[in-house]
C-alpha cells in the first residue's frame, strides 16, 4: 500500500488535476490519496477569515475564491457538472453569515478548513465521471486532535485505530481524503499548521504502514535552494531521516517539520517527485548515510522581526525573564527562528504574524525596553563553507549571525 499526497500547485488547475489522475492510474498498488486546498486557496480562505473576523467586507475575496473553483469545475466537467458540486459552498456561506466568537483561532480552522474540503469533492466527482473508483473519506472522522486551533496536537491512539477501521482495502483499492485538516475529540474542525498535509499523509502511512510516502510537488525534488532565490540550485538525490528533520527545522518549504518523525519511527522512505515530470527520480529520504555530505543547503525566511529585549531594571536577563518570553510566544503561536543571550539583553528572531505581532510587541513594552528591526529575513547554510557564506554576506546589511558545526544562520534585511 502507498500514499500519495498531492499539493495545492500540484492541482492548482484543470490540467493540473487531469495529470493527477494520469499518475494515479499508474499505480497498482493499494492507495491513499491524501490532497491540499487548490492553488492559492488556503491564503485567500485566511484572508476572508481575517477580514470576518474584524468586520470588514468580504464580497470582493469571497467572489474571487468561489469564481477560481467554478472555473476549475468549469474547465474538468464542461457541460456535465454534477448536481453534487452546485452546493459545495453551503458551508462557507453559512459560516460567514455568522457572528464571529471571541476566539480568532477557532473561526480560522472552521473557514481555512473549507479549502480542502473543496478541493476533494470536485476531485472525487472527477474521479467518479472518470469511473476511477476513489473511495472518499472525510478526514476529520480518522485524525483525532486536542482543541490547540491552528497547531493542533494529534491524538495517535485514536488516529490509528480509526484509520485501520477506515481504509481497510476490503471493498476499495483507492481512497481520497483531505490533508491539513482533522477535528477534536467532540468533533470540532482542527487544523494542523500551515502546510500540514505533508503531515497527515505521514500519520496515514505510519497508521497503516504504507511501503511508501510519495509527495507530489511542482519541482523536481528536494533542491538545496529555492530556485526562485538562486537559479544554480541543485536537487538533493537522497537525504537521510536526521538530516530532513534539520531542514525543515530551520524552515525548509518542501516538507511540512513534524512529517519526518511518523515515517522514521516506522522505517517508511519518503519521496519527493515532480507532477511535471512524473518519470523523472526525484529525493530519496529515508535510511541514508549523509554525515559526509558537503552540498551546502540555503534555507531562506522572509517576513521576519528581530527584536532585542532590556529589563526595565538595571538586573541582568534572569531565568524568569525568558520564561515568560516564551511563554508569550507560545500562546500566540510565534515561532522563534534564532535566539542570542547576553547578560542585559536577550535577542530573538520571530515570524511577523500580522494579527499577533502588535500585540506581542505591546505586550513585552509593558514589562521590558524593546527595539526590533521589521522588513528582515533569516538565512540558514546547512553545510557551510567560505564560498556559501559570501553568496549570502555579500552587499547586505547583517543585523546579527550564529554559526555551529554544521550551520551558519544570518538575520539581515530583506532584499527589495
Amino acid at each position: 500500500m502507498l500514499v500519495y499526497k498531492f499539493g495545492g500547485a500540484s492541482i492548482k488547475d484543470a490540467s493540473a488535476i487531469k495529470e493527477m489522475v494520469k499518475i494515479v492510474n499508474q499505480c497498482d498498488d493499494n492507495l491513499i490519496i491524501v490532497v491540499s486546498a487548490m492553488g492559492k486557496t488556503t491564503n485567500r480562505l485566511e484572508n476572508i477569515a481575517r477580514l470576518w473576523f474584524n468586520g470588514k467586507d468580504i464580497e470582493a475575496p469571497l467572489n474571487e475564491l468561489i469564481d477560481y473553483h467554478q472555473n476549475i469545475i468549469s474547465d474538468l466537467f464542461e457541460q456535465n457538472v454534477p448536481d453534487n458540486l452546485n452546493s459545495i459552498y453551503e458551508s462557507l456561506w453559512e459560516k460567514l453569515r455568522s457572528t464571529p466568537s471571541l476566539d480568532f483561532n477557532y473561526e480560522y480552522d472552521q473557514i481555512v478548513s473549507i479549502g480542502e474540503l473543496l478541493s476533494t469533492k470536485i476531485i472525487a466527482s472527477y474521479f467518479n465521471i472518470l469511473n476511477t473508483k476513489a473511495h472518499y473519506i472525510d478526514i476529520r472522522e480518522v485524525i483525532r486532535t486536542d482543541r490547540n486551533f491552528k497547531q493542533a496536537g494529534v491524538i495517535w491512539n485514536l488516529t490509528k485505530r480509526f484509520a485501520l477501521e477506515r481504509f481497510t482495502f476490503e471493498n476499495y483499492k483507492i481512497y481520497l481524503t483531505q490533508g491539513f485538516i482533522a477535528a477534536s475529540t467532540n468533533n470540532q474542525t482542527t487544523t494542523l499548521g500551515r502546510e500540514g498535509s505533508d503531515y497527515s499523509a505521514a500519520l496515514l502511512a505510519s497508521a497503516c504502514n504504507a511501503k511508501k510516502l510519495v509527495v507530489w510537488k511542482d519541482v523536481p525534488g528536494i533542491m538545496n535552494a529555492d530556485p526562485a532565490w538562486m537559479s544554480d540550485a541543485q536537487k538533493i538525490d537522497a537525504l537521510s531521516y536526521q538530516e530532513a528533520i534539520e531542514l525543515t527545522y530551520y524552515g525548509a518549504k518542501v516538507i511540512h517539520p513534524k512529517t519526518i518523525k511518523p515515517l522514521q519511527e516506522r522505517g517508511i522512505p519518503l519521496i519527493v517527485n515532480s507532477f511535471i515530470e512524473p518519470q523523472k527520480k526525484g529525493s530519496f529520504i529515508g535510511n541514508v548515510d549523509d554525515s559526509k555530505s558537503t552540498l551546502p543547503v540555503y534555507i531562506r525566511k522572509q517576513n521576519q522581526v528581530l527584536i532585542s529585549i532590556r529589563p526595565k531594571t538595571p538586573e541582568f536577563v534572569a531565568e524568569t525573564d525568558i520564561s515568560h518570553i516564551f511563554k508569550l510566544l507560545s500562546d500566540m503561536h510565534i515561532s522563534v527562528q534564532l535566539a542570542q543571550m547576553s547578560a542585559a539583553s536577550f535577542t530573538i528572531c520571530v515570524d511577523q504574524i500580522e494579527y499577533m505581532f502588535d500585540p506581542f510587541i505591546a505586550e513585552l513594552q509593558e514589562h521590558y525596553h524593546v527595539k526590533f528591526n521589521d522588513n528582515a529575513e533569516i538565512i540558514t547554510i546547512r553545510n557551510y563553507n567560505n564560498e556559501s557564506l559570501g553568496k549570502v554576506l555579500k552587499n547586505n546589511d547583517v543585523l546579527i549571525e550564529q554559526k555551529t558545526r554544521k550551520t551558519a544562520q544570518i538575520v539581515r534585511f530583506m532584499e527589495n
